[in-house]
């Protein structure tokens, strides 16, 4: 059960300062099952597997995310299959309290998504079901359509714009992010191959015909990765059309000398920089996604190349194709 907790695909919010974390946090088995039943996905009798509402195995995914700046991450749980009329898809959302326990403040048929505002200290959401869209504001203890969440004093008048201001956000407005000639936001999208539509930043990956999930470009993260005093920037993107199963892909984008910015790396999965480090001191790179084996790049001073298969940081050998 623990690894089946550890890594867990991310599927994000669109459009938010703080953005969901590349890495999983660690549970214990027991942690695991508590908050599966939080999310309305008990475990099975014998252990194997979540259950859904209807009593059949489900396979829920996770993401984690801070949405309230407390420190502590929500769980953002989306499962699909027939046990959901009428969309095909649930959505649950799960906090922790100072204790560690885990409680459900929201779920509900179809998908949903922050709407970029906040109001009470938490992200105001958007439910939509049946082809019907519902505002939900936090009322205190759960979420509720905000025109019937006075109680918690968060009626639209109290919204504001989603920029919390939790420590994890600060490096989305940093000096470094915009020092000149780095040409800001947009020099970073573009050093990527992405483009600006109505949506957002977008890499040209998604087909909105095809009815699938997606979450346009957005930066994940910004930290100097191997010292030399610049900043790098992870760009990631979700959606079934391209990425599948998986459903994110990221970029590394690097600023130079000049201020510029240039694209290092970009694999289909989920970044997590290790303590392991390639040429000139660039950490190396653990691909995430299904299974519990996954491949790590190095840096060989030219270009991120492929390295070993690890687990948690032990080495594995890949299923066969």
């Amino acid at each position: 059960m623990t690894k089946l907790i550890v890594r867990l695909i991310c599927l994000s919010f669109a459009g938010l300062a703080v953005s969901a974390p590349a890495q999983t946090p660690r549970m214990t088995a027991a942690q695991a099952k508590l908050l599966y039943a939080a999310g309305g996905f008990p475990i099975s009798a014998d252990g194997k597997s979540p259950t859904n509402r209807c009593g059949r195995p489900a396979n829920p995914r996770i993401t984690f995310v801070d949405m309230n700046g407390d420190g502590r991450k929500e769980a953002l749980f989306i499962d699909a299959g027939p046990c959901y009329q009428p969309d095909g898809r649930w959505y649950a959302v799960a906090t922790q309290d100072a204790g560690g326990s885990w409680r459900r403040v929201l779920d509900g048929p179809g998908a949903v998504a922050a709407a970029g505002t906040m109001a009470n200290g938490w992200f105001v959401l958007n439910a939509t079901s049946a082809g019907k869209t519902t505002r939900l504001h936090y009322n205190g203890t759960t979420y509720a359509e905000a025109r019937a969440a006075g109680a918690g004093g968060a009626g639209p008048a109290a919204a504001r714009p989603a920029t919390p201001s939790a420590p994890a956000a600060k490096p989305a407005t940093a000096p470094a992010a915009s020092a000149a000639g780095g040409g800001g936001d947009a020099a970073i999208f573009r050093a990527a191959g992405f483009k600006q539509t109505r949506r957002g930043w977008e890499s040209g990956c998604d087909d909105p015909s095809a009815g699938a999930l997606y979450d346009a470009g957005r930066i994940d993260q910004r930290k100097d990765l191997n010292g030399d005093g610049r900043p790098e920037a992870v760009i990631t993107e979700s959606g079934l059309f391209c990425y599948g199963q998986t459903e994110n892909a990221f970029w590394l984008v690097s600023q130079q000398a000049d201020g510029t910015w240039k694209l290092l790396y970009n694999e289909v999965g989920i970044a997590e920089f290790l303590t392991t480090k390639g040429v000139g001191g660039w950490p190396d790179i653990s691909i995430g996604g299904p299974g519990f084996c996954f491949p790590v790049v190095r840096w060989n001073g030219k270009a991120y190349v492929r390295h070993r298969f690890a687990y948690e940081g032990k080495p594995c050998s890949p299923p066969r194709p």
